[in-house]
Formats: structure tokens, sequence, C-alpha cells
């Protein structure tokens, strides 16, 4: 008990705190920030869909929720339905687009997608059928959940710096 009244009340430890506080405070955040379109939410921007045929020797393409009018008026005869349990296209670098077919009938698929950047990845959940998608859900983990949870991850590291303190106190005055 002494051992760790010494670590937690030490200033050194103040920054280990604040960090993993802030670690579980984006986790926290990207929960809080979950969609789900049954609840009447919408869901995020970068919300994406898979689509068949792919462009330039792909297998499939990516395509955003809010850009499916303009993929519609290109014309072709593209399907939302996959033909592939699951997918990947590399897009070199960090970036990367794989879906997953969590249930499938003749006529209907719900997929997952999980688009991953640089500073965020975003999972995509959706109900397809050839020349229609029903956005189901979404949820992001984005970098600059960050800054939400800063304060949170600060107080945090306070608490434990200022019980650590009265820890070692308390340990003090038991010991005169």
């Amino acid at each position: 008990m002494k051992m760790l009244a010494l670590i937690i009340g030490s200033l050194w430890f103040f920054p280990v705190s604040c960090t993993s506080g802030l670690y579980a405070g984006m986790h926290v955040a990207a929960r809080m920030d979950e969609r789900d379109t049954t609840s009447g939410q919408q869901v995020h921007l970068a919300f994406s869909i898979v689509a068949e045929p792919g462009v330039d020797g792909q297998a499939f393409q990516m395509v955003r929720l809010a850009d499916i009018a303009k993929f519609r008026k290109k014309g072709g005869a593209p399907t939302f339905l996959m033909s592939k349990p699951s997918g990947t296209l590399e897009s070199g670098g960090y970036a990367s687009v794989s879906y997953r077919v969590l249930q499938s009938t003749a006529a209907a698929q719900e997929i997952e997608v999980i688009d991953l950047d640089d500073d965020r990845t975003v999972w995509s959940r959706y109900r397809a059928t050839a020349t229609n998608v029903t956005p189901l859900g979404s949820r992001m983990f984005y970098v600059g959940y960050m800054y939400q949870a800063l304060p949170f991850a600060m107080l945090l590291a306070l608490l434990v710096y200022v019980g650590g303190r009265l820890l070692r106190r308390r340990q003090r005055a038991d010991n005169n």
C-alpha cells in the first residue's frame, strides 16, 4: 500500500494517468457517438457502401452514401449486392476499405463496411438490394475524440494524484 501511494501520488505518474484517461475517454466518446437508424438517428457523414463492379480492375468500389445519387447517374449496371462474402480494397498507405456480408437472402444482404483512414475508422452497416441501400447504423473512431476526452482525462489524473497524496499523508500520520 505504501508503494502504491508513493507511485500514484508522484508527479511522474500524472502523465501516465492522464494518458490512460485520454485513451479510455476516446473510446467512451466513440461509443457514445454510435448511430442507429431504428431509433431515428442519422448515420455519420462518412457512411460508406460498396458496389459491384469495381473500377480500375478492382473487384468492387466504395461509394459514400451522400454521393449515391451521383453514382446512380454515372450509369452502367452497378449492383449493391456483393458476389463474395467479404473483400478488401487497399488504397496504399494507411487507407483501406473492407466489407463483410453479415446476412444474405436471394434478394437482400446485410453488409458491414469498414473504411479505415489515417485518423479515423468508420463502420457502416446497411441492408442492400440490387438497386437500393437502407442504412441501419454507423459508428466511428476518430482522433478528434481526443479533444472531447481531454478535460475528463486531466480531471481523472488530478483525482488520482490528489488521492495518492492523501493516502501518503494518511500513512505518514499512521506511522507517527
